[in-house]
């Protein structure tokens, strides 16, 4: 028996988009899926779909974007759905199969589809991108209402912060919330309510900060960062406390050092660190809160500024202070301590070493007397006018002895002018010295 061949089936016939109702003979092409088969029974046909190899035969790998994934579609063997910003390949015919299912998809280009703030209804797959808390996670498999950062589900993706304005304690924080407490902003570690910063199982700081809360009171209840002023320091606070006054060094560090101008020193006022007072001329700081303890006490004070008070001639029964000045017959004299004046200027200065003098000059005291107390420079006269011996004396002393060449006076005076002193010379426009000079 002979056969016909059909000369015009020796090539192939492009018959367009595969159409179930038309009739297919032996190498008829179609494209279906966005693939090219061709038609290999020898029998024509109608109904029988290129996926299936006993009819057709896949001649042209091909792509072809349906678009966003459909649940009641038909997919072909290389259609290409988009879910979530990634791009699947379809490996074999296949409806409501969802990518990423391993068996009918292939990831074809990975991408990213970014769904705004997280919300606990929304049904969120494989990459897509949701903000929680200033956060953006990536979702790494499809979930419903599995809030971020839970690792079985998501992963950071761009690392961001939620600033929430002052802590509170009925806030409920989230990882990455960041909340300001006492000038300091905290970021949040892990989620909580009612955690005060700076707990730092849940918060660590985030960008440091003070908080001025003005002149310290001591009820009032500090915590970490407040800023205080006192006596004219700015203290600042380095664990929560009340009643702990600065500068108690187990709650308050020197944030800026300062002092208080507080006037003169008085015994009832109550002094605090860097209180600066005025005594005797002189300015003291004081070092600790201290009472009734005045300076130059160097428990409680330091000398800041060295001056002195002038007080003009001294006198008996007066309260000195130190650095107060007097003059003294014709000579000046500084304290050196406290104390109150006794009868005898001798005694203060020789015996108790009260003064120290300053400035020494020449004073005439007239004609010498036994039992009077003479100090250095002054000078006296013995004899009979007009011719007069005139003498200076050289040591602090109590005269004893009728004549300064009497007995011990001797060694305290040095003769200046023998026989030839009159008392109408004048003897303040000259200078004696005694003992050698270079």
């Amino acid at each position: 028996m002979s056969t016909i061949i059909d000369l015009g089936k020796l090539r192939f016939l492009y018959r367009g988009v595969y159409n179930p109702a038309t009739n297919y003979e032996l190498n008829d092409v179609v494209s279906y899926g966005g693939n090219s088969y061709v038609y290999i029974n020898r029998i024509a046909g109608a109904g029988t779909a290129p996926s299936t190899t006993t009819h057709w035969s896949n001649m042209v790998d091909g792509l072809s974007d349906l678009g966003d994934y459909d649940n009641a579609t038909t997919y072909q063997k290389n259609d290409l759905v988009r879910v979530s910003g990634l791009i699947y390949r379809a490996k074999q015919t296949t409806v409501g199969n969802t990518p990423p299912n391993a068996t009918y998809w292939a990831l074809f280009l990975e991408g990213f589809k970014y769904k705004g703030v997280w919300d606990n209804s929304t049904a969120y797959k494989v990459n897509d991108v949701a903000m929680l808390n200033g956060i953006n996670y990536i979702a790494t498999a499809n979930n419903t209402n599995q809030e971020p950062p839970n690792a079985s589900y998501w992963t950071v993706f761009t690392p961001g912060f939620n600033y929430t304005g002052n802590w509170s304690n009925s806030t409920a924080y989230k990882l990455n919330d960041i909340a300001l407490q006492n000038g300091v902003n905290y970021i949040c570690v892990l989620a909580h309510t009612g955690q005060n910063p700076p707990n730092a199982t849940y918060w660590n700081v985030f960008a440091a900060g003070f908080n001025l809360v003005g002149a310290y009171n001591n009820a009032t209840a500090y915590e970490v960062n407040d800023v205080v002023t006192v006596s004219g320091c700015l203290y600042v606070c380095t664990a929560d406390s009340t009643g702990n006054i600065p500068p108690n060094a187990s709650y308050w560090t020197i944030f800026v050092e300062g002092f208080k101008e507080r006037g003169a020193y008085a015994a009832g006022t109550q002094y605090e660190f860097n209180d600066l007072v005025t005594l005797g001329g002189s300015v003291y700081r004081c070092k600790t809160r201290s009472t009734g303890n005045e300076p130059p006490n160097a428990t409680y004070w330091d000398l800041y500024i060295q001056a002195l008070n002038q007080r003009g001639n001294w006198a008996t029964t007066t309260v000195y202070k130190a650095d107060d000045v007097v003059i003294h017959l014709g000579q000046t004299y500084r304290c050196a301590t406290n104390h109150t004046a006794g009868s005898s200027f001798l005694t203060d200065f020789t015996g108790n070493n009260y003064w120290s003098r300053m400035a020494s000059g020449q004073y005439y005291r007239g004609g010498y007397a036994d039992a009077t107390q003479y100090f250095k420079n002054d000078l006296v006269t013995t004899g009979s006018a007009p011719n007069l011996n005139l003498y200076m004396n050289i040591n602090d002393h109590l005269s004893n002895g009728a004549t300064p060449t009497a007995g011990t006076e001797v060694a305290n005076w040095q003769l200046i002018i023998s026989g030839q002193f009159t008392t109408s010379s004048t003897f303040l426009a000259q200078s004696f010295f005694y003992g050698s000079m270079n």
